[in-house]
């Protein structure tokens, strides 16, 4: 039987500590307990006897409660740092929620960042390619200029030889039609008497003209001669027509026969007649720009005449420097002979006259 009363002290304490043992149930057979399902509450059943204590070890009792309530302390005071250190985890748990937060709104924004950057480095990438095709283009297009630049110089040396070949042509045709006139003579100042004048009536006028006029005995073969060019009308002091007259071309049989004509010309000194030879309108009007010369040097009664459409004064050839290059024959010439070595046409010997010139004075009867 167990002594009542008797505290238990059943804490992890005292059973970890073996010094601090429960009392033994200890039997006091002077202390009886009433029971409390007796019959007579507060009446002993019999005469109380003299319940005495026996002593308990009271000085290791009260070392076991000192030492139990320095324990709570300090229990207490661990439970005390445990509730801080959770609140200062649940604080932290904030932050972290909170640094969560913010990590996610990182994250969001990186991931648009990364956008942004896939959207510039593919705007980049077609920028890219975009210049490598300019690029290739500009490459192309500069070797285009390039070969338009040498087809240029060769279209530039191209154009240099036709327009060279042309002017020689141009000089050859010439040529042409002044040998082609070689045998031709212009009879000026006779009248006409039928403003349609067939052919053979413009030869029997021609063959009387030479009989009458320039007083030849024997009359040089022609092949033909027929009107061209305009008609002038000759009038009188009064005013009245005295005469229309239109040139007469007449092509002789050779050059002979031609030369026989030409100098018995000086016959119509003071007349209105005129003989001339037949030159292309080109070398007519560089003759015509070299007259004024021609007669100047015939008033210094200085020998001067023409050889188609180069003038020689005392022997030597006249060129005025401010003349146009139809006027200035020799650089003419010179430069031809030049372009032409340079161009590949055909060269001709310097001191070779451009055509196969002929004798020739000025015109007859019109000084």
């Amino acid at each position: 039987m167990s002594i009542p009363n008797t505290p238990v002290y059943a804490s992890p304490m005292v059973e970890h500590n073996r010094q601090y043992q429960q009392f033994p149930n200890m039997q006091n057979p002077n202390f009886l307990q009433a029971s409390p399902t007796s019959s007579t509450l507060g009446f002993y059943p019999g005469t109380p006897q003299n319940t005495y204590m026996q002593p308990i070890m009271h000085s290791t009792m009260n070392l076991t409660v000192v030492d139990s309530g320095g324990k709570l302390d300090h229990l207490t005071k661990k439970i005390d740092m445990i509730c801080e250190k959770l609140s200062n985890i649940d604080k932290l748990a904030e932050k972290l929620n909170k640094f969560d937060k913010s990590v996610t709104s990182m994250v969001k924004s990186v991931e648009n960042i990364n956008k942004r950057v896939d959207e510039v480095e593919k705007s980049l990438n077609f920028i890219n390619t975009e210049f490598e095709c300019n690029k290739k283009d500009v490459r192309e297009v500069k070797n285009s200029l390039s070969e338009i630049r040498s087809e240029n110089i060769e279209a530039t040396k191209t154009i240099a030889r036709l327009r060279n070949d042309l002017e020689d042509l141009n000089e050859r045709q010439l040529d042409l039609q002044i040998r082609s006139m070689r045998e031709n003579l212009i009879f000026t100042g006779i009248p006409m008497y039928d403003k349609i004048e067939q052919s053979e009536d413009t030869e029997k006028i021609i063959q009387n003209f030479m009989t009458a006029e320039l007083k030849m005995a024997t009359l040089p073969e022609f092949h033909r001669a027929h009107r061209f060019g305009q008609e002038y009308t000759e009038k009188n002091p009064d005013g009245s027509v005295k005469f229309i007259t239109k040139p007469i071309v007449c092509r002789f049989l050779n050059f002979k026969q031609r030369e026989l004509v030409r100098k018995a010309a000086s016959e119509l000194k003071g007349t209105k007649y005129g003989i001339n030879e037949q030159f292309p309108k080109e070398i007519n009007d560089r003759r015509k720009a070299l007259w004024p010369h021609f007669q100047e040097a015939r008033r210094q009664r200085k020998k001067a005449f023409f050889k188609r459409d180069r003038l020689f004064i005392e022997g030597n050839e006249f060129s005025p420097k401010d003349t146009t290059k139809e006027m200035n024959t020799n650089d003419r010439q010179t430069r031809s002979r030049h372009q032409q070595n340079e161009q590949g046409a055909r060269p001709r010997e310097f001191n070779q006259p451009k055509y196969s010139r002929s004798r020739g004075g000025p015109r007859k009867g019109q000084h």
